[in-house]
């Protein structure tokens, strides 16, 4: 079954990889994700076709953060000029993170 293309077709070249596609098409990484199911991003071939999407829906306007080597969620808040609470309501995997083994957490008195 072929699927259809909300979009530009995109023919593998060498050394495309999406996140080079993301930046010369001017889209989002994760839109052309949403937009190619079966494509197999870890194996992608030459002569394989990638559909660009032309139209992006977004719920709202939203702004991006790579984290850097060492960073702490203070920081990077800090940087982006928001709050730790902020970031947690945008980006919930963030609270499924693990616990460092041996971290002490300090539990807020509940007033006895």
């Amino acid at each position: 079954m072929e699927q259809t293309c909300n979009g530009t077709v995109h023919k593998i070249v060498a050394g495309d990889t999406l996140y080079k596609l993301s930046k010369q098409y001017g889209v989002r990484l994760i839109d052309i994700l949403k937009e190619n199911p079966y494509v197999n991003v870890y194996n992608l071939q030459i002569g394989d076709e990638v559909c660009i999407p032309t139209e992006v829906y977004e719920e709202e306007e939203r702004r991006y953060y790579t984290a850097k080597v060492g960073e702490t969620l203070k920081s990077a808040s800090e940087a982006m000029d928001t709050n730790v609470c902020d970031l947690f309501a945008y980006n919930r995997e963030l609270l499924d993170m693990r616990i460092p083994l041996g971290t002490i957490l300090r539990i807020p008195s509940n007033g006895k």
